[in-house]
């Protein structure tokens, strides 16, 4: 053998092996099992996150719509203010007695009207639990009519309010649905323009009626319901008239001045100065804070399961009685709604009624 072949062969002999011994391929295994498995689980758990965002965003579908609803409508609320001659101060201070009477002097009128308030007292119904939380009742152009050939007339003079109710669904339940379903509704006052009575009675009674017209078994095609539910599982709403942060600085006053117990009628004096002996009489409230409290329906149904025949009480004790405490009872509602676990959402948003003339008006 010659020398360069035997140092060829030596240089073979003791040259790196290129090959993967066992212990390197068990191990590259178990790396790649790993790897494997945490990828899968990135994947199961994003998947999850996915389909519980989707399905919590679809279970407050509904009430998202419903407060888009509220708070489309409320921008349409109108008084119609005018200045006009007063000749007395009783319910009809621009009605004159007689031919010759004399007119006293300027006033600021309307035969609309804007309230907002606890539920129960405005409708007149007393402590009823059934009822919770605040209303709102008001006049729009929002055009609903019975009439044929009127339909086109969007923009008629119509009645709308909005609370809530808890109880069952058996007026409107469809026939081959056996399992009653008692919830909290957001209802919808909606008589059609040829109901708009306000012209012709005594300020508040119009609305009255919101509570009783509820749509029930006797409904039929030629005696409709004007009070409908437009959405389940709302367990509060909360109005709050207000005025700007600049505004309110300006007067040295709070934001919520006009309706400190968040109570707002538009036909009252109220907040009267030397400058303005009317106060807040015949006016819209420039802004006017609206909150909305869903449950889903997971939580409703386990909320029905809980309480039987009774009716749950979710709004703590003297809670939104007060609009300078809002913070506060939302954190004490809230917490409530945790202790019991209950998945909630809260839509609030603060908006501006377009007819209101405030600074016209001297505010």
């Amino acid at each position: 053998m010659t020398h360069s072949r035997k140092h060829a062969l030596e240089r073979q002999r003791f040259a790196p092996s290129t090959a993967f011994t066992l212990v390197e391929l068990l191990i590259s295994m178990v790396v790649l099992s790993m790897i494997l498995i945490i990828a899968t689980s990135v994947m199961n758990e994003t998947q999850k996150t996915w389909l519980q965002t989707t399905a919590r965003s679809e279970q407050f579908r509904d009430a998202r719509l419903a407060f888009e609803q509220i708070t489309q409508n409320l921008r349409q609320a109108t008084l119609n203010t005018y200045m006009t001659y007063q000749y007395n101060d009783g319910d009809t201070p621009t009605v004159p007695e007689n031919k010759t009477q004399a007119p006293l002097k300027y006033l600021r009128h309307s035969e609309l009207q804007f309230v907002t308030g606890r539920a129960a007292t405005v409708l007149g119904v007393g402590a009823n639990p059934e009822i919770p939380g605040h209303c709102v009742f008001f006049q729009g152009a929002v055009g609903v009519t019975q009439r044929d050939g009127y339909e086109s007339l969007d923009r008629l003079l119509c009645s709308r309010g909005y609370f809530i109710i808890y109880g069952d669904d058996a007026a409107y339940r469809p026939a081959h649905v056996t399992t009653a379903r008692t919830r909290f509704r957001l209802m919808e006052y909606r008589p059609p323009a040829e109901r708009n009575e306000v012209y012709s009675v005594t300020p508040g009674v119009w609305f009255q009626d919101a509570e009783k017209e509820v749509v029930g078994m006797d409904e039929t095609a030629t005696r409709a319901a004007y009070t409908r539910p437009v959405t389940e599982n709302i367990i509060a709403l909360i109005i709050s008239p207000r005025v700007s942060d600049a505004e309110a600085k300006e007067s040295g006053r709070l934001p919520n001045w006009m309706a400190p117990d968040y109570a707002y009628d538009s036909v009252k004096v109220r907040g009267e100065s030397t400058n303005n002996l009317q106060g807040t009489q015949h006016l819209l409230p420039p802004l006017v804070r609206v909150t909305l409290v869903a449950l889903d329906e997971t939580s409703a149904r386990h909320l029905e399961e809980r309480s039987g025949t009774n009716v749950p009480d979710l709004l703590p004790p003297n809670t939104f009685t007060s609009a300078a405490n809002y913070e506060q009872d939302m954190l004490a509602l809230e917490s409530r709604l945790q202790v019991q676990k209950l998945n909630y959402r809260v839509f609030t948003t603060t908006i501006g009624l377009r007819n209101s003339k405030w600074a016209m008006y001297g505010h």
